[in-house]
């Protein structure tokens, strides 16, 4: 019995079909079609393909020295690069500083030169097209000024900055400023690199993919370190973000029955704006709800409003009564225990010294889960262990940082805003012609 050959495929099938046509042209014409003498174009005519084809193929086989040694392979298709859009928040926090250095200097900076700039530092690879959507997704936007274009942080955003330094600023004792946050750790989180001679005996067995993933939550402090049995850390059913897998019940269990009966002298607690940290009470209704929940908000502050009215009338009464100060749940809860929360503003982690510990923890975990088994239970158990790694002193030294931090970027405000009421501006478009650049080309949403 025969053996079976390989399985072409479809490009080879058609090849097939255009050899056989030509033969069968050959045989009605009664001999060849091009003297026999004539191998390559014959070939070239018989398969439909170029003799640029036919040469490249034929030196790659052959070679220079004309042996059959070398072996055939599809050649790799060039894929058109993704743009670099995908940045983390330290770099985007690295690259928020190298701009607002040109504006404490009054140095003029188009998006030409910013780019070439942030490549130059290192903070940067991608092109001007990548460049504009990533200024836009860390909190930038268009701005007009004495008709020109600047490029600033949206002003909401600036509002939430000013404020938080301005507490931050006047902060008297920083030991007892409690930083939290999440982060996460895949159970096959470990090293991606290590020295080897390609042996069996040498080579890690590193795992493939991510594995199963660790929801962390944690706090610490200058005086604490970690805050005793203050540790969260439970397995994620899915692979997404860990933003997306922390709840506001879950967060508020751990903030109100763990985190604040742990601290036993008043405290300022720094955390993020995460949305599971910031539940609104009595949250104003939006043009999204119905009418009975805007009628129903209104009357229980008094207000008199009925079903019988429109929608309009309703959401004009729920603008004009809305409180000045919104009250968070964790807040609240925080004040009945003798603590104060501190909210530090959208894309600003670099405010959060407990950042510069998670990359402590992270690398501790990846030295240290090199080997089978790559599970959730032995990542618990590497997490605990790099937790108790970390000591007061480390606390210490990143809280100091972060002090620091805070303290530079507020006097370097008060010189930005000179700059900026003279309109001295970073342009972004394509060249230094403002008007080549389209005003939505960075609009802000």
């Amino acid at each position: 019995m025969p053996k079976r050959g390989k399985t072409l495929n479809s490009q080879c099938r058609e090849l097939v079909l255009k050899l056989q046509d030509y033969f069968e042209r050959e045989s009605q014409n009664g001999g060849p079609l091009i003297p026999v003498t004539q191998v390559k174009d014959r070939v070239s005519q018989a398969l439909g393909i170029g003799a640029k084809t036919l040469y490249n193929i034929n030196k790659e086989k052959f070679g220079a020295s004309g042996s059959e040694d070398n072996v055939l392979r599809t050649p790799k298709k060039k894929r058109r690069q993704k743009p670099v859009t995908d940045i983390d928040t330290f770099d985007a926090d690295a690259m928020r500083n190298h701009i607002y250095g040109y504006y404490s200097r009054n140095e003029y900076l188009n998006r030409k030169k910013l780019l070439a700039s942030l490549r130059e530092a290192g903070l940067f690879s991608g092109g001007k097209t990548a460049l504009t959507k990533i200024l836009k997704d860390i909190g930038f936007s268009y701005k007009k000024t004495d008709k020109r274009k600047i490029l600033l942080e949206r002003y909401d955003i600036i509002l939430k900055w000013i404020s938080f330094l301005r507490e931050a600023k006047n902060i008297d004792n920083w030991d007892n400023v409690v930083f939290i946050d999440e982060t996460w750790l895949n159970a096959n989180h470990t090293v991606s690199r290590s020295w080897t001679d390609d042996t069996q005996a040498l080579t890690s067995k590193v795992p493939m993919g991510k594995g199963a993933r660790l929801i962390i939550c944690h706090a610490g402090s200058a005086k604490y370190g970690f805050v005793k049995n203050a540790l969260l850390a439970f397995q994620s059913k899915t692979t997404n973000d860990y933003h997306e897998v922390m709840n506001a019940t879950t967060f508020k269990e751990w903030f109100q029955n763990v985190l604040l009966p742990s601290l036993p002298e008043p405290s300022v607690i720094f955390m993020d704006n995460a949305s599971y940290h910031s539940v609104q009470i009595q949250k104003p209704p939006t043009q999204a709800n119905k009418k009975e929940e805007m009628v129903a908000w209104l009357q229980a502050k008094g207000i008199d409003a009925n079903m019988q009215m429109l929608k309009p009338e309703l959401i004009k009464l729920v603008k004009e009564n809305k409180a000045a100060n919104v009250r968070y749940e964790i807040d609240e809860l925080a004040l009945e225990y003798g603590h104060r929360v501190l909210r530090i503003p959208p894309y600003h982690c670099q405010y959060n010294a407990i950042e510069l510990i998670w990359t402590q923890i992270k690398g501790y975990a990846a030295r240290h889960n090199t080997s089978p088994p790559f599970s959730t239970k032995k990542i618990m158990t590497v997490l605990k262990e790099a937790c108790g790694e970390v000591t007061r002193d480390d606390w210490a030294k990143v809280v100091e940082k972060t002090k620091n931090l805070i303290v530079e970027h507020f006097d370097r405000d008060i010189r930005i805003d000179s700059v900026i009421d003279n309109n001295i501006i970073i342009h972004v478009g394509e060249d230094d012609d403002e008007d080549t650049t389209s005003s939505s080309e960075l609009e802000s949403d």
